[in-house]
């Protein structure tokens, strides 16, 4: 045999030792390996938190959108304009210029005006969350609250403390402090 023969040969058998070998992995080290790949791909298509402040919703906005139907409005401390307007169907929150239209949420709780305490949108969703209320007691259709504004990967992108107040529908008032015991608004 010639010597090109011989290292022909003797490539041939180490590929075929490669092979058989490649049937007998260690199942459970693979399974490692792919969920540390996995593990990776889901880090790296992470996209990096972005926080996302709200505009005030001016009453130019509410008449130009019909934006007075019965429902709630969220301000935060000290400012005249809401920064979120929910009722019954939708609510509204300007971001980045744009009003974004969020679908209310009829598993949350439900306000007066037949307001929603959560609104979902196509990236991010709006909880309202009831707050302790300093002053000694809240009547049904204005009480401290806080807006928490999710991001679509469920990271909090925005955070306020203010107040809600609600507009109802004739006789609404009375029938949600009688089913719900006087709480009107909580969190999910």
């Amino acid at each position: 045999m010639t010597r090109s023969t011989v290292l022909a040969l003797g490539l041939s058998l180490a590929a075929l030792a490669s092979l058989s070998a490649c049937g007998r992995e260690d199942p459970a080290r693979k399974d490692a390996e792919d969920a540390h790949d996995v593990a990776m791909v889901e880090r790296m298509s992470k996209e990096p938190f972005k926080p996302i402040v709200p505009k005030p919703i001016t009453s130019v906005d509410v008449e130009r959108y019909g934006l007075d139907k019965p429902g709630c409005r969220f301000r935060k401390q000290g400012e005249a304009d809401p920064i979120f307007i929910g009722n019954a169907e939708e609510g509204f929150m300007r971001i980045e210029g744009d009003l974004k239209r969020y679908a209310a949420k009829l598993e949350s709780a439900q306000l007066p005006g037949n307001a929603r305490t959560t609104y979902v949108g196509l990236s991010t969703w709006v909880d309202l969350v009831s707050l302790p209320d300093r002053v000694g007691g809240s009547n049904h259709t204005h009480w401290p609250a806080r807006l928490v504004l999710h991001d679509s990967q469920e990271r909090v992108a925005f955070l306020a403390d203010g107040e809600v107040t609600c507009t109802a529908t004739p006789g609404q008032a009375s029938e949600t402090a009688d089913e719900t015991g006087g709480d009107t608004a909580s969190g999910d």
